[in-house]
C-alpha cells in the first residue's frame, strides 16, 4: 500500500510540474468519456435524429391523440427501460469513476448538489410519463409512491459523486467493461431524452422567415435554455463530475447541444406523422 500511495504522489508531482511549467491549466481533461459522449450526442443530433425523432413522435401522437394502446405501450417500454438504463448506468459508475478521483486526489464540487435537483426533475418527468401510460388508474397512493421511486435514481448519481471512506477492494465492478456498460446505459438515456425533445420541439422545425422571426426565435431558446439543459446535464452529470474544470469539456458541451440550438432557432426538421 505505501508503495501505491508513492507512486500516487509521484504522479501527482509530475501533474502538477507540467501544470506550472506550461503556466495554465491543461485544455483537455485526462479522462475523455465525457468528451466521447459529447462527440456521440453531436453525431446523433446531427445524422439520425431525424429517424429517431420520427419513430419516437409517431408513437407519441398514436398515445396521446388518437389512443393507441399498442403505440402506448411500445412508448411505455421505452420510457421504462430508459430509466432502467440511467438506474443501471449510475450504480455501476461509482467504483471506476471514483477509483480515478481518489488518484488524483480529486473530488466532487459542492456545486453539484445544485446540479441533481435538475437530475431529480428530469427522473420527475420520466416518472409521471410511466405512470400516465401505465395501465394502471392513477391515484394519491401511486404519485406519493412514484415521488419516492424517482428518488432512487438521483441517490444513486449522487452516491456515485460520493467518494469511499475507505478503497474498496477489487472486483469486476472497477473493471473497463463494467464503466464501458455504464457509459451505453447512460448514453441510451441521453438518446431518449433528446428523441422527446425534439418531438416536442417539432413545432418550430419551419424555417425562419426573417429577421424578427429570427430574434424571437433566439430570445424563445434563451427561455427555454433551462429546459434544454433539464434534458441534456442529468445523464452528462456522472462525467461532468470529473472534467468539469478543463475548457475542453465546455467546448465540447457547447457542440453538442448545438444541432439543437440550430433547429430551434433556423429550423431544419421535417417530421411527417
Amino acid at each position: 500500500m505505501a508503495s501505491v500511495k508513492d507512486k500516487t504522489g509521484l504522479r501527482k508531482e509530475k501533474t502538477g510540474f507540467r501544470k506550472n511549467k506550461a503556466g495554465r491549466r491543461r485544455f483537455m481533461p485526462v479522462n475523455y468519456r465525457g468528451l466521447i459522449f459529447d462527440l456521440a450526442v453531436f453525431v446523433f443530433n446531427v445524422f439520425l435524429v431525424r429517424l429517431l425523432t420520427r419513430r419516437v413522435g409517431g408513437l407519441m401522437a398514436l398515445t396521446f391523440l388518437n389512443d393507441d394502446t399498442q403505440a402506448g405501450r411500445t412508448f411505455f417500454y421505452i420510457i421504462t427501460a430508459a430509466m432502467a438504463a440511467q438506474v443501471f448506468g449510475a450504480a455501476l459508475k461509482r467504483r471506476p469513476l471514483q477509483t480515478r478521483m481518489a488518484a488524483r486526489g480529486e473530488e466532487a464540487s459542492d456545486n453539484f448538489g445544485c446540479l441533481l435537483i435538475l437530475h431529480f426533475a428530469l427522473t420527475l418527468v420520466t416518472g409521471s410519463a410511466i405512470l400516465a401510460l401505465s395501465p394502471l388508474e392513477p391515484s394519491g397512493g401511486l404519485v406519493v409512491l412514484l415521488f419516492f421511486v424517482c428518488i432512487v435514481p438521483t441517490a444513486l448519481v449522487w452516491r456515485a459523486m460520493t467518494p469511499y471512506k475507505k478503497p474498496p477492494a477489487r472486483d469486476w465492478r472497477g473493471s473497463r467493461a463494467a464503466e464501458l456498460v455504464a457509459d451505453l446505459c447512460l448514453f441510451a438515456y441521453m438518446l431518449v431524452n433528446l428523441a422527446v425533445w425534439n418531438t416536442v420541439t417539432a413545432g418550430s422545425a419551419a424555417r425562419v422567415t426573417g429577421v424578427g422571426d429570427f430574434f424571437s426565435r433566439v430570445l424563445g431558446f434563451v427561455i427555454l435554455s433551462p429546459v434544454i439543459l433539464l434534458f441534456y446535464i442529468p445523464p452528462r452529470l456522472l462525467f461532468l463530475v470529473e472534467d468539469w474544470k478543463y475548457r475542453a469539456t465546455w467546448v465540447s458541451m457547447t457542440l453538442a447541444v448545438a444541432p439543437v440550438a440550430y433547429r430551434f432557432i433556423i429550423g431544419s426538421v421535417k417530421t411527417d406523422w
